[in-house]
């Protein structure tokens, strides 16, 4: 088993590399791009079709990465790269419309995907920072992202969104000329106010000490502030180019790298040879009885409970952590003080475990582990 394990994560790190190279190669292009260096203006835009082409297998090709290498699936992160692909699709579709009834329908497409990745980046954030919220919550901003859709796909059926609309055809690539309409400003007010809660999120966890680790964040400050510095350049300048086609790919390369790490780190965790606890006397099991009735894990190695209780396997790496810390019988508030974070942070990793393991407290922890 520990074989597999290393076996795959040598091809993940494998995999990380290709994605960093793509990251630096689009982030190069972009740069290029933005600073006149390569034309990509409505009167050259022969090859836009096919860069919009090629942005969209990407997204296909890391949607199917996604589901192979992360091991622990991640709704919010599946829909994510759904989201990317639909909206990517709809650009290349656009790009290649004939009619306006076409370029329409490639828009709304288009915004369908950018719509909904927004909100799923947030959530996806929000749980990386392990801040709980309530869930009721969640439907709240799935329902004004129906809406804010809704007003963005209303282009070609009344003048909400668009007062008017006509299809430009350029050289074989076809785009919208349109004139905003009264409602308009509603999709920079909703991009507006989810960046500003994903920024706030990041900050919130960093006071509280709620994130795993310091780097998690700065992966997703990348993350945020690389599209909402895209975004801003496509605002000022028109380039003739979805550059947030480009900027989304490598935010998913970015996100699908962090959320490798972690679950290689998690993976670890899980090959360590070295025991743990304090060391001292036990029989074949591995085990010592205190007389509390809980059990003292001394050079108790993590393999053999992994073999006792293959549901462990679902615990995250700081679920780990709170993990063997509860093995060695510690109380909330020292392992708080141990991992650096607040004892509500522990409380509710104690909580996940507990779930996920099928008990629900420490003395059935214990005596599930007794009787296997």
């Amino acid at each position: 088993m520990l074989n597999y394990s290393r076996s795959r994560r040598i091809i993940k790190n494998i995999f990380y590399v290709v994605f960093l190279a793509c990251f630096f190669c689009a982030a190069t292009a972009t740069a290029f791009a933005s600073s006149g260096k390569i034309d990509v203006s409505p009167s050259s835009t022969a090859c836009i079709s096919i860069i919009y082409g090629v942005v969209c297998s990407v997204s296909l090709i890391l949607l199917i990465c996604q589901c192979c290498l992360i091991k622990d699936k991640d709704t919010r992160l599946n829909l994510l790269f759904v989201s990317v692909l639909i909206c990517n699709i709809g650009y290349f579709a656009l790009s290649i419309s004939r009619t306006l009834e076409e370029a329409l329908l490639a828009n709304r497409i288009a915004y369908l995907g950018s719509v909904f990745l927004i909100l799923f980046m947030l959530m996806i954030i929000v749980k990386v920072c392990n801040i709980s919220y309530p869930s009721w919550l969640y439907a709240v901003f799935v329902c004004i992202s129906i809406g804010v859709f809704l007003i963005a796909a209303s282009g070609g059926y009344c003048g909400w969104y668009y007062e008017s609309a006509s299809l430009e055809i350029i050289n074989g690539v076809s785009r919208l000329v349109k004139v905003y309409g009264p409602l308009h400003w509603v999709y920079y007010v909703y991009l507006l106010i989810y960046f500003l809660l994903m920024i706030a999120a990041i900050i919130y966890s960093l006071i509280r000490k709620t994130v795993e680790s310091y780097k998690y964040a700065v992966f997703l400050a990348a993350v945020v502030f690389g599209n909402i510095g895209i975004w801003l350049i496509e605002q000022l300048i028109d380039m003739g180019f979805e550059f947030l086609s480009v900027s989304y790919v490598i935010s998913e390369m970015l996100l699908l790298l962090l959320y490798g790490i972690i679950q290689d780190y998690s993976a670890r965790s899980f090959d360590a040879s070295e025991p743990f606890g304090a060391s001292g006397a036990f029989g074949s099991s591995g085990t010592q009885h205190s007389s509390d009735g809980s059990l003292k894990f001394a050079d108790y190695r993590l393999d053999y409970i992994i073999g006792r209780i293959p549901q462990i396997e679902l615990l995250t790496s700081r679920e780990m952590e709170v993990f063997e810390a509860i093995l060695k019988n510690m109380k909330r508030k020292d392992i708080a003080d141990e991992l650096g974070v607040t004892e509500h942070t522990v409380k509710k990793h104690t909580s996940h475990i507990f779930e996920k393991l099928e008990v629900s407290s420490r003395r059935d922890l214990f005596e599930k582990l007794r009787n296997r």
